[in-house]
């Protein structure tokens, strides 16, 4: 027997958050046209960094911080 979306939604928002943001993801995927070799390495990319942010394993940095580092850089 399958489930109602009533009941998925009940089950998934009893996941943790963590799960909750994986489920999402993979059915937003599921709703976009396939994402090109070169979209699927970006990808990858940017969720490697977003865990590594989660972990604690990468700091951020303030926008406005960023912004006045580049102007130092080049000079502005």
């Amino acid at each position: 027997m399958s489930m109602t979306v009533a009941q998925i939604l009940t089950t998934a928002q009893a996941l943790p958050p963590q799960e909750r943001e994986t489920l999402c993801t993979r059915l937003a995927e599921t709703l976009d046209a396939p994402l090109s070799p070169e979209e699927q390495a970006w990808a990858a990319v940017a969720e490697r960094r977003a865990e590594d942010l989660r972990s604690g394993k990468a700091k951020g940095m303030p926008a406005e911080e960023v912004f006045a580092k580049a102007r130092r850089k080049l000079g502005l």
